[in-house]
């Protein structure tokens, strides 16, 4: 008998969110994982108010927490901060899909399975009318290009 998966969609604690990504590695449970890794990582833009920005916060931090996760050691995309912090948000996305080649963080998302939702590129689709047609044309053909 499989065990139903808890509810964490207000679970606010990192600690308790860790603890819960931990065990559910420990006995194969991908999908409460998954609920605890998108939890907290839901809590970097929890006090954002412009929804654009609060969902960007949380695209780095999971791509951070991916990373880290990956590698055994904490990783921060110190790079893209200091560029949000000269340009904004809107302008760093702009130029994430702009660019002639996807960025390592896109790479990382779809290796990741996370890029549908996560990435830059999904984010200039979901807020395209903030975005010029040239940047969410390039979005749409980043992800068409891996299948997304």
């Amino acid at each position: 008998m499989a065990i139903a998966a808890p509810n964490l969609s207000d679970e606010w604690d990192k600690a308790k969110l860790r603890n819960w990504m931990a065990n559910a590695k420990r006995h194969n449970r991908d999908d409460i994982y998954q609920d605890a890794f998108r939890q907290l990582c839901r809590i970097e833009g929890r006090n954002i108010d412009d929804p654009l920005e609060a969902e960007f916060a949380v695209v780095m931090r999971a791509l951070e927490e991916a990373l880290s996760a990956e590698s055994g050691t904490t990783k921060r995309l110190s790079r893209t901060r200091q560029k949000l912090n000269r340009v904004g948000v809107r302008q760093t996305l702009a130029d994430l899909a702009m660019k002639s080649s996807p960025s390592t963080g896109f790479l990382k998302l779809v290796e990741f399975g996370l890029a549908r939702e996560l990435s830059a590129e999904a984010l200039v689709l979901k807020y395209e009318n903030e975005f010029e047609p040239a940047v969410v044309a390039a979005a749409r053909k980043r992800l068409a290009e891996y299948k997304i």
